[in-house]
């Protein structure tokens, strides 16, 4: 069953498409709404400690949420990552990370995870949601990006 209190959200994807080009794709935030539908706005300064302000479409029918976190990574072309920190309630840290395959391509993979006190509950409200709103990402990464 596991730790209530720890879980991690994932999608992998290949893109047929060089890491070099799908990360062109994930640092232009201003074009999200053009292939990202979980998370069509996003503003970031990329630098380490900035705020990132998301507007995600956590339920489908419902308001989108407006969410901030932190930049924590960037590796540019490799990987990057966001989180919140609410102490022992909250944690979380949304890793993206692309992987050059031998055959020229590149592997996208995103992992969100979050622990404390607060997890069930996010997991309760927001865990399936997460998990295919990732799924749903991944595949639009892929098809706006092999359709560049």
């Amino acid at each position: 069953m596991g730790n209530p209190f720890k879980k991690n959200y994932t999608a992998e994807i290949e893109i047929n498409a060089t890491n070099h080009i799908i990360w062109k794709v994930l640092m232009d935030t201003p074009n999200y709404h053009l292939w990202n539908s979980f998370t069509p706005k996003i503003e970031l300064e990329w630098k380490i400690g900035s705020k990132v302000v998301m507007t995600v479409n956590m339920k489908k029918g419902k308001k989108p949420i407006r969410q901030t976190e932190y930049l924590l990574k960037l590796n540019p072309p490799f990987e990057f990552s966001w989180g919140m920190n609410w102490g022992i309630f909250l944690k979380a840290e949304r890793i993206q990370r692309l992987t050059d395959l031998p055959n020229g391509n590149a592997t996208y993979f995103t992992e969100d995870k979050i622990h404390g006190l607060l997890c069930p509950v996010v997991h309760f409200l927001y865990g399936k949601s997460i998990s295919e709103g990732f799924m749903s990402l991944a595949k639009a990464l892929k098809k706006y990006t092999e359709d560049l």
